[in-house]
C-alpha cells in the first residue's frame, strides 16, 4: 500500500503547477518542494505575521547564515562557496579528519516542540549520510523513547545519554571509547535510557555546562556530533540547544506542527542570547503532500512569515522512509522502485547540511 501512494504522490505533486511535477520517478526528485502554489490559511498568516520579524526571522547575526550576516543574507547565500562532496563513498568509513588540522567537532541539534515532525528521521540520515562521507559520527539521543537508539542499535556502545548530564560524564566517556574509540565503522549512538527523566530536577545552567564538557570529550574521538531531542522543551532539549552550534527542524504541514514551529522560533531567538554562535539551518517540510490543499495552503503561509527559514527543498510523504528506519537503515537501501525518489530527497537534505555546517575533510 505505501509504495502505491508514493507513486500516486509523485504523479499528482503540484496540482495546477508546473507540469514536470506530474511526472513521476526521478523526474520530479523534488515535487513536494514545489508545493507553495495556492492561497494560504489566512488564519495561520495572522497567527505566524505577529511572530515573523523577531527573533530568528528577524536577521540577528549568525542564525542561518555565515558569521556577520543576517538570515536574509545567509540562509541561501554562500552554498558555492562550499566543496561540494564529489561522491558519497569518497573516503573509507570512520577515518574522517585528522586531529592535527585542529578542526573541531561539529554539533547539530534536531529540535522542535511537536511529535512526529521527522527529527529522528532526519538524524538517523544525516548520520548514515555523514558516515558513507569517511566521517566519524556520534549520535546522542535525548529522547526516552529511543527511537534513533532503535534504529542504530547495531552502533551502540556501553554509554547512556543521561550519562552526558553527570559531572563524571567526561570521564565516562575515555572509559568507553579508550585511546582509539570503539567506533570502528565511524559511527556511534549514545542511547536514551530512562534516568533522562530525571534530567528535570536539574536547573538548565547545571545540565548545559555538564553536556558542554561531554562534548568536549567527545571531540577528541568524533567529527561530527548530532543530537536527537524530545518533542518538548525540557532540560535536555535546552541543554542540547545551548550546547550546539547548528541546529534545524523537520515540520509537517499540519496546523498543529505549525503553531509549534513558531513557539520554537521564539525559543531559538531567547536561547541564542546565551549561545550566540547557534545558526539555525532552517526548517525541513517533512511528509509533504501536494495532493492536500491544506498542504500546499500551509507551506506558502510558512514561507510568507518565514521566508529565508525554509529549507530549498522538502521530503515527500514517503512510506519507504519509515519502512527504512525500521529496518534500521538508510532510505536509499531499500531496494524498491519507489524508495528512489525518497533517497534522491533524503540525499539532497543530508548534502545541504553538510554544506552549511562547513565541515573540513
Amino acid at each position: 500500500m505505501g509504495v502505491t501512494d508514493e507513486k500516486a504522490t509523485d504523479r499528482n505533486s503540484v496540482p495546477g503547477g508546473d507540469p514536470r511535477a506530474r511526472r513521476g520517478g526521478a523526474d520530479a526528485p523534488n515535487s513536494a518542494g514545489r508545493a507553495g502554489g495556492g492561497q494560504a490559511s489566512s488564519r495561520l498568516r495572522a497567527a505566524f505575521r505577529s511572530n515573523a520579524g523577531g527573533g530568528v526571522s528577524g536577521g540577528q547575526p549568525g542564525v542561518g547564515g555565515t558569521p556577520g550576516q543576517g538570515t536574509a543574507a545567509g540562509i541561501y547565500q554562500g552554498g558555492s562557496r562550499f566543496a561540494r562532496a564529489s561522491g558519497f563513498h569518497r573516503q573509507k568509513m570512520g577515518t574522517g579528519r585528522s586531529k592535527a588540522t585542529g578542526e573541531a567537532m561539529k554539533t547539530l541539534v534536531t529540535a522542535i516542540q511537536k511529535g512526529g515532525q521527522g527529527k529522528t528521521f532526519a538524524t538517523c540520515h544525516l548520520a548514515f549520510d555523514f558516515q558513507e562521507r569517511g566521517l566519524r559520527v556520534v549520535v546522542l539521543d535525548f529522547d526516552t523513547q529511543g527511537n534513533a537508539t532503535w534504529t542504530l542499535d547495531a552502533h551502540a556502545v556501553e554509554l547512556q545519554a543521561s550519562e552526558l548530564f553527570d559531572k563524571k560524564g567526561p570521564k565516562r566517556i575515555k572509559q568507553v571509547f579508550g585511546a582509539d574509540g570503539v567506533a570502528p565503522d565511524g559511527l556511534a549512538v549514545i542511547g536514551a535510557d530512562a534516568s533522562l527523566a530525571n534530567l528535570e530536577k536539574m536547573t538548565i545552567p547545571d545540565a548545559a555546562k555538564a553536556l558542554q564538557a561531554s562534548i568536549a570529550a567527545l571531540d577528541e574521538y568524533f567529527d561530527v556530533c548530532l543530537i536527537d531531542t524530545a518533542p518538548s522543551l525540557g532540560i535536555a532539549m535546552t541543554a542540547a540547544v545551548l550546547a550546539s552550534e547548528y541546529m534545524l527542524s523537520p515540520i509537517e504541514l499540519e496546523a498543529y506542527s505549525l503553531q509549534g514551529m513558531k513557539k520554537m522560533v521564539a525559543v531559538i531567538g531567547n536561547l541564542r542570547q546565551a549561545n550566540p554562535k547557534l545558526r539555525f539551518l532552517g526548517m525541513v517540510p517533512n511528509k509533504v503532500d501536494a495532493r492536500k490543499p491544506r498542504h500546499v495552503n500551509n507551506l506558502a503561509a510558512l514561507k510568507e512569515a518565514y521566508p529565508q527559514l525554509i529549507m530549498p527543498f522538502s521530503v515527500g510523504a514517503r512510506d519507504s522512509i519509515a519502512e527504512a528506519l525500521g529496518e534500521q537503515m538508510p532510505v536509499w537501501r531499500i531496494k524498491k522502485t519507489a524508495a528512489r525518489v525518497a533517497a534522491k530527497e533524503v540525499r539532497a537534505m543530508a548534502d545541504f547540511v553538510f554544506k552549511k555546517m562547513e565541515i573540513a575533510q
